[in-house]
């Protein structure tokens, strides 16, 4: 007889890891995207993306999270019974939901494409958006009792497989629909419909990203049906007193989850109310799709591709707090934020130094405007990095409670920047780029340190962040130089990998010069046995050990 097991789970952190990568995937697909269909084409679908991305974590990773808790707290209790029921109860409230909400979205897209979104032409990206929440509001249920169940290889392929066919689908959809899109632009004498048209196709890749989502947990479910039923049987009788917490779990978690994005989706839709209001509807398109498009599409995609080697850390960390050995989550904690810190320092400083150059790599031309901006936002890979670290210890801790009054504290100060700051400076992207930043920076600190005061740690700044910064500070600037000589001899690309490489090698060597690296740590940092025996000789401490 198939019993409950823990056994066969894939890690939480091989979990964690596979969101994280299909994050970057969808980032990757929407700079690709960008590149085909310009930044107006962005602009028109920034909004509708965005939405879409939110309504999946909603849906999807939000409502799998908290049935996957509930399943795990009964099954543990061989409390299959409840378990079940309470999936069912959660079923039918997700699906009502997502179908009421895609229903609205649907008949209100062409008012809110006009009135929000400065042309009405946007509304066909609001209905894709509606049609695909019918798809994703029964997934991440199914998700969420399968995971419950120890069925963890469903939810492994899920995302993977959503993120990589919208990106093929979506890629290959948008680059037709915008050459077909040039010809209508042809016949109407415009400019903006083979933008919308590449828009739309990119839209239609999510759709089709979520169809198949949705048959694979349904055919991962039915081909287990019969396995689940025999776990069920097994196990105790149906409570009378039986409660579905999800309804009341899900809340702390979809706030954590959503407010990033909900604060993206705000910023853009304040951001065009603003221009809209002075008379720019056609131009505040464009911009918000090059900040949306370009820019937040790369600092998320290089800040989860900066998180993704620490999750198994993550994790460890967490293993001792759960076992109540603080100081062995202490130890793990400060040698986690020093590698940490180690990574994300010197990422910053090479898009700071290279803004212009990668933009004109990847997107092949850029602006005096778009350049400031986006080296205003290589700040913000540093502060979301962190704040993902931080958010995921305190929930994975228990403290959903500090986590929330963390992130209303931050909603408040943001809210009050941007008004603050559309009078102070106008009604630019600068209000909003300065504005996410002092809030991110606003949230980390406070759940930082939090953290330290519950680990009771002592955050060495001069070690863990003054080191790195002079290291980088001073590579930056050979950084600078090589990209300034080599720009107009090589090209952007060949530029841009050349600068990198070796602000990469004279990054770590000045780390060990100056000790911010110990011998022993380099072989555990990729490709560092190649600077090990110039460490030894420098430091002479091969056999060091903290």
């Amino acid at each position: 007889m198939k019993t409950y097991t823990e056994e066969k789970r894939i890690r939480p952190d091989i979990l964690t890891s596979t969101v994280f990568w299909s994050i970057c995937i969808m980032m990757l697909f929407n700079i690709i995207s960008v590149r085909i269909f310009g930044d107006m084409g962005a602009g028109f679908c920034c909004v509708p993306n965005t939405l879409f991305f939110l309504l999946y974590i909603s849906f999807v990773l939000a409502a799998q999270k908290s049935v996957y808790v509930m399943v795990r707290l009964r099954a543990r209790r061989s409390q299959f019974l409840n378990a079940e029921t309470n999936m069912k109860r959660s079923m039918r409230m997700f699906s009502v939901a997502g179908i009421i909400l895609a229903v609205l979205i649907g008949f209100g897209s062409f008012n809110f494409a006009k009135n929000l979104l400065g042309s009405g032409k946007a509304y066909f990206q609001l209905i894709v958006v509606a049609v695909s929440l019918i798809l994703l509001c029964p997934q991440g249920v199914l998700r969420g009792y399968l995971q419950g169940l120890g069925y963890t290889k469903p939810i492994v392929i899920s995302d993977l497989l959503i993120s990589v066919t919208s990106f093929v689908s979506g890629g290959i959809i948008s680059g037709i629909m915008y050459s077909y899109g040039k010809k209508v632009n042809d016949l109407f004498h415009g400019d903006e419909y083979s933008a919308i048209y590449g828009a739309s196709g990119m839209m239609l890749g999510l759709l089709i990203g979520s169809f198949i989502g949705l048959l694979q947990i349904i055919i991962s479910y039915s081909l287990r049906k019969k396995e689940i039923a025999e776990i069920v049987k097994s196990g105790a009788p149906r409570y009378l007193d039986n409660k579905n917490d999800v309804y009341t779990s899900i809340r702390p978690i979809e706030y954590l989850y959503a407010s990033a994005l909900l604060m993206l989706l705000a910023d853009n839709l304040f951001f065009n109310f603003l221009q809209m209001k002075d008379g720019n509807n056609d131009a505040m398109i464009g911009a918000f799709g090059a900040y949306g498009g370009r820019i937040v599409s790369f600092v998320i995609l290089v800040a989860f591709l900066c998180c993704i080697p620490f999750v198994k850390s993550w994790n460890r960390v967490m293993a001792r707090v759960e076992r109540d050995e603080i100081e062995g989550a202490r130890d793990r904690l400060k040698k986690l934020l020093h590698f940490t810190y180690m990574l994300l320092i010197p990422v910053f400083t090479a898009i700071f130094v290279l803004a212009d150059t990668i933009q004109v790599a990847i997107f092949e031309k850029s602006t005096s405007e778009i350049s400031a901006i986006f080296r205003l936002a290589a700040i913000l890979i540093v502060l979301l990095s962190i704040g993902v670290l931080v958010s995921w210890l305190l929930n994975h801790m228990g403290k959903k409670l500090l986590t929330t009054i963390n992130l209303t504290v931050g909603w408040a100060v943001h809210i009050g920047l941007l008004v603050l700051l559309s009078i102070v400076l106008g009604h630019d992207l600068y209000t909003i780029i300065i504005s996410e930043i002092v809030t991110f920076l606003i949230y980390d600190i406070m759940c930082m340190f939090m953290i330290l005061k519950m680990l009771k740690l002592h955050s060495n700044i001069l070690f863990n962040i003054g080191i790195p910064f002079l290291a980088s500070g001073v590579a930056g600037l050979i950084l600078l130089a090589i990209d300034r000589i080599l720009i107009n001899v090589i090209g952007e690309i060949l530029t841009l990998l050349i600068s990198v490489i070796v602000f990469a090698i004279i990054y770590v060597l000045l780390m060990v010069v100056l000790r911010g690296i110990r011998t022993h740590e380099l072989e555990t940092v990729p490709l560092g046995r190649f600077f090990i025996s110039f460490s030894s000789r420098v430091q002479h401490d091969s056999f060091y050990e903290e």
